[in-house]
């Protein structure tokens, strides 16, 4: 997870608590830290919006495989969403 964690804090220029870099882990984790570097997850948070915000509507788009949106994705993305806000 180290590797995943050095992902998230050399991409987030914010001050995050555990359970947001923890839920970033996870989502970085599944999707991989090309996307996170990529991502409009990652322009808006160091642009300064609100982070629950921003979580709350940029990591449910990441609920496809195969162009397909695939319902246990969206489960994951929903906890994700919530261990962030927590």
């Amino acid at each position: 997870m180290g590797k995943f964690n050095t992902c998230v804090s050399s991409n987030i220029n914010r001050n995050l608590n555990g359970n947001q870099v923890g839920a970033l882990m996870s989502w970085a984790f599944n999707v991989g830290c090309g996307a996170l570097q990529t991502s409009t997850l990652r322009s808006r948070m160091n642009a300064g919006e609100d982070l629950n915000t921003v979580a709350s509507q940029e990591l449910p788009r990441w609920n496809k495989a195969g162009g397909q949106v695939v319902q246990g994705l969206v489960r994951r993305r929903a906890a994700e969403v919530a261990f962030f806000k927590s």
